[in-house]
């Protein structure tokens, strides 16, 4: 799909949920945008650290695997694999979320993700493989 195709896409439920948005593309990566809502945190009880859930870190590892994916090569993908490593502790911030196809062939492709917040990019908080299949016959 091309980039304006992408952008014109509505976000999935879940994505909007976690504030989770396509800003674009550069150099061939996908750059997603998260300004994560409540939903997305955990510990706001002020009975220890406000930090992001697993759980939408790794909804962006799909999500922009996705993206960098339908970007690189037509077809219907669906995920098969997904791997996401939490480095460190993410806080309630604004994060960039970059993904990259490493391969897409005829059937099956690969994209890598990072994730880390828009002030610090230097501060990765999590990485993540994914592996996509196509599911028609294109």
């Amino acid at each position: 799909m091309t980039e304006a195709e992408l952008l014109a896409l509505a976000p999935a439920a879940l994505d909007a949920g976690i504030g989770l948005t396509l800003q674009g593309f550069e150099d061939g990566a996908a750059i997603l945008r998260l300004e994560p809502p409540s939903l997305a945190v955990v510990g706001e009880t002020g009975a220890g650290p406000v930090y992001l859930h697993g759980g939408a870190l790794a909804t962006c590892v799909d999500t922009a695997a996705w993206y960098a994916v339908a970007y690189e090569r037509e077809g219907d993908w669906v995920m098969a694999d997904l791997r996401c490593d939490f480095l460190r502790m993410a806080a309630r911030e604004p994060h960039r979320v970059e993904a990259r196809c490493l391969r897409a062939g005829r059937m099956l492709a690969t994209a890598d993700v990072r994730i880390a917040p828009c002030d610090r990019p230097e501060r990765t908080v999590a990485v993540g493989r994914a592996q996509l299949a196509r599911i028609d016959r294109g």
